[in-house]
């Protein structure tokens, strides 16, 4: 069975309970001072060994019980830093979550591809990307995104690609693991994304 195959299966295998949904904010949230975070009644992978599966269903959402809108919403910390890839020292802003439930966050799946979620594509044909891990403790991950070309990889029974080359728009985001799951905290914008 295909990598891809097995992951589509692990992830139809979660559950959630029947009638879950993210709850009131009010008797099921924690007050952070600027914004609370919300607590949801899931089956979201949130150890810190499942990270890769906890950002698949970050990016795509558990089904239709708990869409992507509603992960987003539980998972996105109430301000998150946005700091430049020069400088990342440098605080250039915090950007309230709602920024990020939406289209805020760019990277996206597509046939279970990497995609940039450019709002210019009106097609819904977007531009593919490279993502990369990088773990810089065991409580923080650094998500890091370039614009990609692929190529078929020759006589292969799968639809295996390899990587031609990285170029264009670039970006990252760090996610930590706070309040017993992965959250998301920071963006790391390049000069190529920044508006």
């Amino acid at each position: 069975m295909g990598s891809g195959k097995f992951l589509v299966l692990l992830l139809s295998c979660w559950q959630i309970a029947s009638g879950s949904a993210v709850q009131a904010a009010d008797k099921n949230s924690i007050s952070l001072g600027q914004g609370a975070i919300e607590i949801v009644e899931r089956q979201v992978p949130c150890s810190t060994a499942e990270f890769s599966y906890f950002f698949r269903v970050f990016v795509r959402g558990l089904h239709d019980r708990l869409p992507r809108t509603a992960v987003r919403n539980a998972y996105v910390w109430p301000q998150v830093e946005v700091r430049s890839d020069r400088s990342p020292s440098k605080l250039l802003l915090t950007a309230p979550k709602q920024d990020y439930i939406g289209s805020g966050f760019k990277i996206g799946l597509q046939q279970n591809l990497w995609v940039y979620l450019d709002p210019q594509v009106l097609s819904g044909n977007y531009p593919r990307l490279e993502v990369k891990f990088k773990p810089l403790t065991r409580q923080k991950i650094r998500v890091e995104y370039s614009q990609a070309e692929y190529a078929p990889v020759a006589n292969t029974r799968a639809n295996q690609e390899r990587l031609v080359k990285t170029f264009g728009k670039s970006g990252a985001y760090i996610f930590e693991h706070r309040l017993g799951c992965w959250r998301l905290t920071q963006e790391i914008r390049s000069a190529k994304t920044s508006p």
